[in-house]
């Protein structure tokens, strides 16, 4: 195929159509199996304006610049932004308190706390947070569903934001528990979706759409901040 912008093709018996995303500034189509390359060429190429609209938007994000992990450093959760504040107390642990996100030290011989050790604190703070609301949301959302998923579990992806495997496990990235409530309620119904219709056809997107009547505000929110959901 001779496009002068990346591709990646997906087949998978999962899907009944082909869809079409950019992510990590790579057009990744995925069609079902059988699909010939002739017709997947006739896709992108009616696509090829909105792909290049997306790709200049995806390079024109402005890119977070490396956390230093210091005194009045912003982070976010669900939505909202805390200042960091260490203090030299503690064992290692973060919390939430009094608005600010706050990080025990826990020094060296030289008496100095490193941004890694800073870091790593947030970073399981993020991780028991996300695994507490995630499990939340899915109780309620699945209830709404009617849906039993076997497992809730959070992991770190690099290129996507949850899970859900054919028996039934769900998994989120753990970093979207810095989005918004209404952004993490559609990752939420968008995976547990998948426990009733395995693919991204037209039935799931409606059945996402019966939940998330705005779900693609949400996608497109995604494609946009996702980036600057790190710490």
């Amino acid at each position: 195929m001779n496009f002068d912008f990346p591709i990646e093709i997906i087949r998978t018996e999962r899907s009944k159509s082909a869809s079409i995303e950019i992510e990590d500034d790579t057009v990744k189509v995925t069609v079902p199996q059988n699909l010939s390359d002739l017709r997947i060429e006739e896709l992108i190429k009616n696509r090829t304006v909105w792909i290049r609209q997306k790709l200049k938007i995806h390079t024109e994000t402005v890119r977070p610049k490396g956390k230093e992990y210091v005194n009045g450093e912003s982070f976010s959760y669900l939505g909202r932004n805390y200042r960091l504040k260490c203090v030299s107390e503690g064992a290692g642990e973060a919390k939430l308190k009094n608005g600010y996100l706050t990080v025990s030290l826990v020094t060296d011989s030289s008496g100095v706390a490193s941004g890694g050790c800073v870091r790593q604190s947030l970073q399981q703070w993020y991780q028991a947070r996300a695994l507490e609301k995630l499990k939340e949301k899915t109780k309620r959302y699945s209830a709404i569903l009617g849906v039993n998923p076997r497992s809730v579990d959070v992991k770190e992806y690099k290129a996507r934001w949850g899970s859900c495997s054919s028996s039934g496990d769900v998994t989120y990235n753990w970093r979207i528990i810095m989005a918004p409530h209404h952004i993490v309620d559609y990752i939420v119904v968008h995976e547990l979706c998948h426990l009733l219709e395995h693919n991204h056809g037209p039935k799931y997107w409606k059945l996402v759409q019966s939940v998330v009547p705005n779900y693609k505000e949400c996608r497109e929110w995604l494609k946009t901040h996702g980036v600057n959901l790190t710490i």
